[in-house]
């Protein structure tokens, strides 16, 4: 992965102590700053020539072009195994689009199961800086450097943003992704189950997209398809999800009826809310702030990390 290894002058505007959270979804990336701004944009882009490109959101870096909310989803399960630079640099550059140089700690998010990949995003973005253009709602030429880096798990993530009495109860967390799902059993506030299960959102845009082959939709189009109402999703289609969700868990011998709260959570969750409400145990109810939940947990964590490495 390559940079430009540029030098900050520090009298030249550059911007300090600040900590970027991002969580660099399938489907969606989500990010928020140590502010509180957040911001999200759909996780497809393109890397194919572009007659105008300034007609398009990007970033150029190394002389190559990378269009957002354009062009196909990664499928690859691996985050750190994707070509993420580009996504990231975009999601900084949103949460301070008037600032040319950004000096900033950051926050990133795995899937339980790829916990032991951290040490990529580190060795990879630890004390780099990049020198890029960007075209968010302007154009602009931006330097990004990144001092530290703290990896944190997805879906525990959102355990810290909860209340008291319910961390102190037994949990458990459902955060739905595109690829994956993470589920987080806890009792009075110790982890007993943390599990990553290959099933997310995407997987029932693909059935979708199978179903409705005559029409030819590339999955990017499935979502803008149900809104527009060309195509159906049924309540039964989406109770089937949801069931094939909870018996993904049954592997672990995971019983939400053995649980005083379980709370759904990631952007997905929302998409399943009604059948969370009309057919799951009482238990089982949708996190206030779905979409946000895990990177304003791990906004939290870092900022006791990054604390505790400065003190």
């Amino acid at each position: 992965m390559m940079n430009n290894e540029v030098k900050i002058n520090d009298n030249n505007g550059a911007s300090k102590n600040k900590i970027c959270c991002i969580d660099l979804g399938n489907y969606n990336v989500k990010a928020i700053n140590e502010k509180g701004k957040q911001i999200t944009f759909q996780s497809n882009v393109s890397r194919d020539y572009e007659t105008f490109p300034d007609g398009f959101k990007y970033v150029l870096l190394d002389g190559e072009y990378t269009f957002f909310e354009k062009g196909n989803f990664n499928l690859e399960y691996i985050k750190t195994q994707k070509n993420y630079t580009a996504q990231l640099l975009y999601a900084i550059s949103l949460l301070h689009e008037d600032e040319e140089i950004i000096e900033t700690n950051l926050v990133l998010l795995l899937p339980i199961s790829e916990m032991q990949e951290k040490q990529k995003y580190i060795n990879d973005l630890k004390g780099k800086e990049f020198e890029f253009t960007v075209r968010t709602n302007k154009k602009q030429d931006k330097i990004i450097k990144i001092n530290d880096v703290f990896v944190t798990p997805e879906g525990y993530s959102s355990y810290f943003t909860l209340k008291d009495d319910i961390k102190d109860s037994n949990l458990l967390l459902i955060d739905v992704g595109g690829r994956s799902s993470d589920v987080i059993a806890l009792e009075h506030g110790k982890p007993q189950i943390l599990k990553t299960y290959k099933i997310g959102i995407l997987d029932m845009y693909m059935k979708l997209q199978n179903l409705n082959a005559d029409k030819e939709y590339r999955l990017e189009e499935i979502k803008i398809a149900i809104d527009r109402g060309d195509i159906k999703l049924t309540k039964k289609q989406l109770a089937s999800f949801v069931n094939d969700i909870i018996n993904e868990t049954k592997i672990d011998s995971i019983n939400l009826n053995h649980f005083d709260n379980v709370i759904w959570t990631g952007g997905a969750s929302k998409v399943l809310e009604e059948i969370i409400n009309d057919n799951l145990p009482k238990s089982c109810y949708i996190h206030e702030n779905p979409l946000y939940s895990n990177i304003l947990g791990a906004l939290e964590v870092g900022k006791i990390a990054f604390d505790k490495v400065g003190a």
